[in-house]
């Protein structure tokens, strides 16, 4: 049985330390633009939802940090659902993805997402994420950017292959799910020729 070395065990430390405090730094930023954004006027202006309790659900994720630490997970349940339906293993896909950001299971935003992946997801919920993701665009330096978004697409991704494609022979990619990537990939680029 090998020992570990404890040099390597320290560098490993220190590296998901650094990178923990650039994910906090970087989640920082996202609530400060996430909680300036999102209000009941600018959504309706954006998005032309009248619907009272609607504008309410949306405003209220803007008022918790935890919301919206769900809310920018969304996407995941969009790649879930581009075939029109989520088979286990997406499903297991996009929960594991939500644990990993570090959203406990029984948490009010676990259940908020969970209920979107059992239910569909919602037009005016789409409408205010990509709202919310031009935004980004605006505020967040290039670098800061590609962080979030390589990191959205990377989980995005892992869903789309958990089906499997033909047979479940081999992981594949379908057409519906390959176009809600590129959505996702063109939401979160500056200047995307």
């Amino acid at each position: 049985m090998a020992t570990k070395d404890p040099f390597e065990a320290r560098r490993k430390a220190l590296e998901e330390a650094y990178f923990r405090k650039k994910d906090a730094q970087l989640v920082d930023k996202l609530k400060a633009v996430f909680h300036r954004t999102v209000d009941r006027e600018s959504i309706r202006q954006a998005t032309g939802i009248t619907d009272e309790r609607v504008l309410d659900n949306l405003v209220e994720l803007s008022l918790s940090g935890e919301m919206m630490a769900a809310f920018r997970l969304y996407p995941l349940i969009e790649v879930a659902w581009a075939d029109g339906g989520v088979d286990e293993r997406e499903g297991r896909a996009v929960l594991a993805a939500v644990e990993e950001h570090g959203i406990p299971h029984g948490s009010r935003p676990h259940v908020m997402l969970e209920n979107a992946l059992k239910n569909r997801p919602r037009e005016d919920s789409r409408k205010a994420w990509y709202m919310y993701a031009d935004e980004l665009r605006r505020v967040l330096s290039p670098e800061e950017l590609t962080t979030f978004r390589d990191d959205l697409l990377d989980h995005a991704r892992r869903i789309a292959t958990a089906s499997g494609g033909l047979l479940s022979v081999a992981f594949q990619v379908s057409t519906n799910e390959r176009k809600v990537l590129e959505a996702i990939k063109r939401a979160l680029t500056h200047n995307l020729s």
